[in-house]
């Protein structure tokens, strides 16, 4: 049976090898010739359309349309109102508000809460009183220097200030103009306090005098 098998695969075989060697020595075939020029494809005049004919006016008969007369409406009387009369007011004595508690002043309520009174003395006295409480002389010095700035303040300092910061605040602005907010604050607070230095010493010719006989004096 095996034997029976392996022949027809050799016949296979051996015809195989042989078409293949011979298809390899079978001689190239002619090149194909070339193919002739396709006439070239005629011309063909269309003839030209007659014009179209002009439309022939149209004449529509006139038709009147009839008149329509609607009939008359009678709009009736408006009805008047009744009037009433109302009468008089009667006045009304309305009882008299009572007055609003009196508020407890400020030594009642540290009273009521069982606290000390508090100070009576101004800020100036009651700071100097806590930073110098063993050197009156300063203690005075600093209350004399506090109550002329205010007094030059009030106669010029606040105008001064303002005057200087806006001052301050344009030329801050221009000067360092790569970092303008920076130069704009700077400026600002730098003229604000040149203007309120200038505006309480011309304001209080006392202030300046003041001020050195409270640096002059002894920590």
């Amino acid at each position: 049976m095996a034997k029976t098998l392996v022949m027809p695969a050799l016949v296979v075989a051996t015809i195989v090898v042989g078409t293949g060697t011979a298809s390899a020595q079978l001689p190239a075939p002619p090149p194909l010739p070339e193919l002739p020029a396709l006439p070239p494809l005629p011309s063909i005049q269309l003839p030209e359309l007659p014009p179209l004919p002009q439309p022939a006016p149209v004449q529509l008969p006139a038709v009147e349309l009839p008149s329509v007369q609607l009939p008359a409406v009678t709009v009736p009387e408006p009805i008047p109102l009744p009037t009433v009369t109302l009468p008089d007011p009667s006045p009304v004595d309305l009882p008299a508000l009572p007055p609003p508690p009196q508020v407890p002043t400020l030594d009642e309520v540290a009273r009521m809460l069982g606290l000390p009174p508090p100070p009576t003395d101004p800020p100036a006295v009651l700071f100097a009183n806590q930073v110098w409480p063993n050197n009156e002389s300063k203690r005075e010095a600093f209350v004399d220097l506090s109550n002329e700035v205010v007094v030059g303040w009030n106669n010029g300092g606040q105008q001064r200030m303002m005057l200087g910061s806006f001052v301050g605040l344009a030329i801050g602005c221009v000067s360092i103009f790569p970092n303008f907010l920076a130069g704009c604050m700077l400026g600002n607070l730098i003229g604000a306090g040149v203007g309120a230095v200038t505006g309480i010493d011309e304001g209080n010719p006392k202030a300046r005098p003041s001020l050195e006989k409270f640096m002059a004096t002894p920590w």
